[in-house]
């Protein structure tokens, strides 16, 4: 049997990281994942870059005899998060997470932003990281370390570093471009893993690392988008994002624009709500369990799915506060935590076409909640939009289109000829979904200005 080349991709979340091992058709040889110790819910999210590092090393090895076949790999990331580094390029005090309320913020920027975060450590949190020289993303923190030398970013991790994609060019920082990685653009090779991050993860020497990008456009990229495709991302968090011929910022609101392969434009946006509201009680048996047993009609009192203070899309307010389930049974509480994710997610979309980005005529989807066939299936009748559901629906399995782009002469080629969608869920046609996100949302930006 002839043996196949193989792209990895590993994406880096807030709950662990993940493997794949795939063809250059789309075609998954094997997987492999790795947990991460999840912050308590707070005002402060760390976690240790070393625990980053580890993590992708566990889920390599996972993949087992796999590994000897990997000739690319790509690493996406969260979006916004942080690491700190010193002179030689080693990790400093912790990460700081995407959702880390400790920030400057700046125009045209909020907490979530890398940049907000890093003005913070420069003027209030410098004891955090003793002596650091220069600043990185997660992926930028790994891509290092798997080639044993500084490496860039791709221009979608930078964005939220405080690059600006259409000028190609740093903005307004609070430190100087040469304490930031260079930026190039998603898809391209940037170097080999050295000897020691082929002993760590039991690799070849010489793997070409490609360039990632964030774990939000590398789930876009798994879902093959379109522009008449949007893609929603359900993991921790709630990603949404378009495609556009133009590029579409609304700071005030939550709304930013990737740079995307071969002129497109990324619009979207991204949530503090997410699935993150179930996964702090909820392991995923049990979130299987009652997803078979749950009933939700258009008369739910749902309730807003996050557990972090602050809310940056669909709305935009630091001091929002959401107000848990009030009530005994798992049941109801389960109904009514995935019921809000679903009114989230349309008011999300309803923000993003108000300002601009094309109607969607359907939404792919990755991320863990699409396992569930009763909650995607509730998530369409919310919408009254089919879903489309990729055969590999994950930021890991996007990452590893990354990986093969430069096989496919392109990252979208790449994603037409490696995705394939296995499902898709038709909406039962029923207006008084409209009425009740509506009334959903006047709820609770009724609660938000109420005193706390």
């Amino acid at each position: 049997m002839t043996r196949q080349h193989l792209h990895l991709g590993i994406d880096i979340g807030t709950q662990g990281a993940r493997a794949l091992a795939v063809t250059v058709d789309g075609t998954v040889r094997a997987r492999g994942e790795f947990a991460l110790p999840v912050p308590a819910p707070g005002p402060k999210q760390e976690q240790q870059p070393e625990e980053w590092w580890q993590a992708m090393v566990g889920a390599v090895r996972a993949l087992g005899d796999a590994r000897d076949d990997v000739v690319s790999m790509a690493v996406s990331c969260t979006s916004g998060s942080v690491c700190a580094l010193d002179d030689s390029g080693n990790a400093v005090g912790p990460g700081l997470l995407y959702a880390d309320r400790r920030a400057v913020v700046t125009e045209g920027t909020d907490a979530s932003w890398a940049v907000a975060k890093i003005a913070w450590l420069v003027a209030e949190g410098a004891s955090l990281v003793p002596d650091a020289t220069s600043f990185t993303s997660p992926g930028g923190y790994v891509a290092s370390r798997l080639m044993g030398a500084s490496a860039p970013i791709d221009v979608t991790q930078a964005l939220k570093f405080g690059f600006d994609p259409a000028l190609h060019r740093w903005g307004s920082l609070p430190v100087g471009p040469d304490r930031l990685p260079e930026v190039v653009d998603t898809g391209r090779p940037i170097g080999v893993i050295d000897g020691d991050a082929a002993a760590a993860t039991g690799l070849p020497v010489g793997v070409v690392v490609v360039a990632g990008a964030t774990d939000g456009v590398a789930g876009h990229l798994a879902c093959a988008p379109t522009p008449q495709r949007w893609a929603v991302a359900i993991g921790s968090t709630i990603v949404w994002k378009a495609m556009s011929d133009r590029r579409i910022d609304v700071p005030g609101v939550g709304i930013y624009s990737h740079r995307g392969p071969d002129g497109w434009w990324f619009p979207g946006a991204a949530s503090n709500a997410g699935g993150r509201v179930l996964s702090t009680w909820a392991d995923p048996a049990r979130v299987a369990e009652l997803s078979e047993r749950m009933v939700v009609t258009p008369a739910i009192d749902a309730v807003y799915p996050s557990v972090v203070p602050g809310e940056r899309f669909p709305f935009v307010d630091p001091d929002f506060r959401p107000v848990p389930f009030d009530g005994r049974s798992e049941t109801d509480r389960f109904a009514a935590e995935v019921a809000g994710l679903a009114f989230v997610e349309r008011w999300g979309c309803e923000e993003l076409v108000g300002h601009g980005c094309v109607p969607p005529t359907s939404i792919a989807t990755t991320g863990g909640v699409v396992a569930s066939e009763s909650v995607t299936r509730l998530r369409a009748d919310v919408l009254q939009l089919p879903i489309e559901v990729p055969a590999e629906p994950s930021s890991a399995f996007g990452a590893a289109i990354v990986a093969a782009a430069p096989a496919h002469g392109g990252v979208l080629d790449a994603a037409r000829a490696m995705v394939d969608i296995s499902r898709r869920i038709e909406p039962c046609a029923d207006d008084r979904w409209a009425s009740a996100s509506r009334r959903f949302r006047e709820r609770i930006v009724q609660a938000g200005k109420e005193p706390a």
